[in-house]
């Protein structure tokens, strides 16, 4: 059997290129390593509390914004249920010094006002600052259905200016800097890196509005498995890819699989890190130049995280993230401050049905360097050294949400922990990045075209971070194949 398609990777980029695919007519192969599609969107579940890994909240879902659009496209919608986040504060921002605290309000005309009120010598920085997060979100074809695309476009989240060149030319208050800079933490990339554009393309559709859906990642991957199933997606889960294959024409053929099976396909689309595209690839298929960049793309940061259960529920968690910097310097380099005294992200976490949460994810951002002196081992396999420092890291990290947060003090009743390798082997990304390869000045991450014939790229490198990013990288590398106004015109249908 010959497919018109394989999907290489059953993560939300992939499973969205599966499904548009699939709704042009196209016989698609969805070939996913794991033995379940969308594998880290799905979480886990201990004690019956239900742990997201993957997902936690997302921006754009309300009525008629992109992600409510590209639900309807894919033909979820009817498949989920979403709830909307304290509109008064749907995040919550601490400094411990200077102690001050900010709860975000959703809409940029409420924010706008909100930090003015919080920072009344810098209205002037505020409104020139959320003006140029709307222009450049308008301007991002796909978040804009009526934006034509851009080759030249992409140059904007490479040659700058960053998020924190643009902060210092409208302002020299370093609380409001960091505050606005705390997002950071949802991409993975410093803001003395990050690109101003690609900061705005994803903190903006969170300033719009803030979702988070009933039952987590698990809810959003049950509603894709069923999508898949009924446009007639051949779902091959425990297939790993390990090459593909070039026709004499240097087309790609096919896909071959792990333990010598192969694939026929006429066309591809890989959603796996790009660092590990040359590895499938025969030699002297890429040139040696384009081998060595994707072999030396900059991941983002990794993390330590803790997934704990309480005695009793924290109705004050419910529909609002914490976000915890020491100081305002802390969030300029990700993961160089210890665990224990470096910024936090802290985020609800559910049983089932229930709406008040019964426990927590934190997650800090930390270095694959701390636990480089394990990297040769495997998940199960670890040695005491590596359960000593996990063990020390969790006693510190807990210690540190107590102390910053009174309703949490105490109600802690099970509580385990993950590291930096941990993410490496689940999450396959070579130094454990959490949102994959860096999207930074100066790093030319690669298009959804290949310069092999009938292979394209889809995934959180491609477009930016998160379910929003990945569901238009899919987008992207498909209308790379079907043609941009035409795969903008299947969108606005769904407006």
């Amino acid at each position: 059997m010959t497919y018109d398609f394989a999907v290489i990777g059953a993560g939300v980029s992939g499973i969205t290129s599966a499904i548009t695919l699939a709704k042009k007519g196209f016989h698609v192969a969805l070939l996913e390593k794991a033995d379940r599609t969308a594998p880290l969107v799905r979480g886990f579940s201990r004690r019956g509390i239900h742990f997201d890994t993957g997902f936690h909240y997302t921006g754009g879902l309300g009525s008629g914004q992109p992600l409510d659009v590209f639900f309807r496209y894919l033909g979820i919608s009817d498949r989920i249920v979403s709830f909307q986040y304290d509109e008064d504060g749907f995040d919550l921002f601490s400094c411990e010094n200077p102690g001050f605290e900010f709860r975000f309000p959703t809409g940029y005309n409420r924010l706008q006002e909100t930090l003015g009120e919080a920072f009344p010598r810098e209205r002037g920085a505020i409104a020139n600052y959320l003006a140029q997060v709307r222009s450049m979100c308008a301007s991002i074809p796909y978040l804009n259905l009526n934006m034509e695309i851009d080759p030249n476009g992409a140059l904007q989240r490479v040659l700058g200016p960053t998020l924190q060149e643009t902060l210092d030319a409208l302002s020299g208050n370093a609380l409001l800097k960091s505050l606005l800079s705390t997002h950071s933490l949802l991409y993975g990339v410093s803001c003395n890196e990050v690109a101003f554009a690609q900061h705005a393309a994803i903190v903006g559709s969170y300033y719009e509005s803030v979702h988070g859906i009933r039952g987590g990642g698990a809810s959003l991957a049950r509603a894709f498995d069923g999508r898949l199933a009924e446009l007639g997606v051949d779902v091959l889960c425990n297939s790993k890819v390990t090459g593909l294959s070039i026709s004499n024409g240097g087309a790609l053929s096919g896909v071959r699989l792990e333990g010598g099976d192969s694939l026929a396909c006429r066309g591809a689309i890989a959603t796996i890190h790009p660092r590990l595209i040359p590895e499938l690839a025969p030699e002297g298929t890429f040139r040696p130049a384009y081998r060595k960049r994707l072999g030396t793309f900059e991941e983002t940061i990794s993390a330590f995280a803790c997934f704990a259960a309480t005695k009793m529920p924290i109705p004050t968690l419910a529909k609002t993230n914490r976000f915890l910097i020491p100081d305002t310097e802390s969030i300029y380099q990700l993961g160089s401050r210890p665990i224990g005294r470096a910024p936090l992200y802290l985020t609800a976490a559910y049983k089932n049905g229930e709406t008040n949460p019964q426990g927590f994810i934190g997650i800090c951002p930390t270095l694959f360097s701390a636990v480089s002196a394990w990297e040769s081992s495997s998940f199960g396999n670890r040695p005491e050294e590596y359960r000593l420092y996990k063990e020390q890291a969790l006693a510190r990290m807990q210690a540190q949400i107590e102390r910053a947060y009174p309703d949490i003090t105490g109600n802690v009743q099970f509580i385990e922990g993950s590291t930096p390798l941990t993410i490496r082997d689940f999450c396959s990304t070579p130094l454990g990045g959490l949102y994959g390869a860096k999207h930074m000045v100066g790093q030319f991450n690669p298009h959804s075209a290949t310069r092999i014939p009938g292979l394209f790229l889809a995934g959180q490198a491609i477009v930016a971070p998160g379910l929003m990013g990945a569901i238009i990288s899919g987008f992207l590398a498909c209308g790379t194949l079907l043609g941009h106004d035409f795969m903008r015109r299947e969108l606005k249908a769904c407006c």
